[in-house]
């Protein structure tokens, strides 16, 4: 594995997030009657999707041209090959030696299924292939929201999905992340961050990812800045607020306005509309980028909610979600 990776943060695809939690997780609202550490900083997260993703179904090259092997299909997570376990890349190369057919258990939809699939000899190496592009781990870069005094973490404020497809959750880490440029949005598309992630340097686990973000466990050492009282919903209102974000190489304040707080008597998103309103960070970046998700969002010197989505067409505007529902 490599041990830099750069990823534009367009990866994590602000679409439909679906609740999703895994077995025996149970979320937690944020504590309104405590204080956290504010984050503002980028980390580097990868996810587990408890098997091999299939990516997309490329097909085998064969003399007579482009052939597909019948029954795998676009975000099937394969768990198991004859009977045996999968959970790395290399396993299909080693377990499918032939052109013989083999049984292949996935899940596909959240519903676990079994069929045969009979590999296809590839013309130029003469080996048999699935013609499926696959991987074991989801990467991609965030935005710290808050930490608790026990390492606790929550951050990018909507769920983790892999070009707006649904994954599988079977945990996850945290590491080193610096963003190292940014990409401008363009008419239709927004922008993004780019950022270097080091998966060699892991600072926590990931336990949660749902639509109100992803939480987990900082086992070192972590930013324990400025520290601030997460505010109720009810106390959110239009006007001034400041976003904390890291855009530049470092985590800064920027003006932002809160035009929509809207009234939500049960745990949703999209609860606060803002507007970029700060000439630096509309100079550096447009206004709201993919890689800012999970910025916190602060009025009246209280913790408000986070950044999670951008206007496409207005880049100076996005969606936030109440602190208070966050994990």
């Amino acid at each position: 594995m490599k041990k830099l990776r750069v990823i534009l943060c367009a990866f994590f695809a602000l679409l439909l997030c679906v609740a999703f939690l895994p077995v025996g997780q149970s979320y937690v609202y944020a504590d309104i009657d405590e204080s956290v550490y504010l984050g503002g900083y980028p980390i580097g997260i990868s996810i587990d999707v408890g098997g091999l993703l299939v990516e997309s179904v490329t097909g085998v090259e064969t003399e007579y041209g482009i052939a597909a092997v019948e029954g795998i299909r676009k975000g099937d997570i394969i768990k198991r090959i004859d009977g045996k376990a999968v959970s790395d890349v290399d396993d299909i190369t080693e377990m499918i030696t032939t052109d013989e057919a083999v049984k292949i258990d996935v899940s596909r939809g959240g519903v676990d299924m079994s069929f045969e699939v009979k590999p296809i000899i590839e013309e130029f190496s003469q080996k048999p292939r699935l013609g499926i592009k696959i991987k074991d781990t989801i990467y991609g870069v965030g935005t710290v929201t808050f930490v608790r005094e026990n390492g606790s973490f929550t951050a990018l404020g909507h769920e983790i999905s892999n070009g707006g497809d649904k994954i599988p959750f079977a945990g996850g880490h945290i590491h080193a992340c610096k963003v190292v440029g940014i990409k401008r949005g363009e008419k239709g598309e927004a922008g993004a961050l780019l950022a270097s992630l080091t998966p060699d340097k892991v600072y926590g686990t990931v336990v949660c990812n749902n639509c109100f973000g992803i939480a987990g466990k900082y086992t070192g050492d972590f930013d324990k800045g400025e520290k601030v009282a997460v505010a109720k919903r009810d106390e959110v209102h239009s006007g001034a607020a400041k976003i904390k974000t890291s855009v530049n190489g470092s985590s800064e304040y920027y003006d932002v306005e809160i035009i929509k707080a809207s009234h939500q008597s049960s745990r949703k998103e999209k609860g606060l509309v803002i507007r970029v309103t700060d000439k630096r960070l509309l100079n550096l970046t447009g206004g709201v980028v993919r890689g800012m998700s999970g910025s916190p969002i602060l009025q009246d010197g209280k913790l408000v909610g986070a950044v999670t989505h951008v206007f496409l067409n207005d880049f100076t505007k996005g969606y936030g979600v109440y602190a208070e529902f966050m994990n």
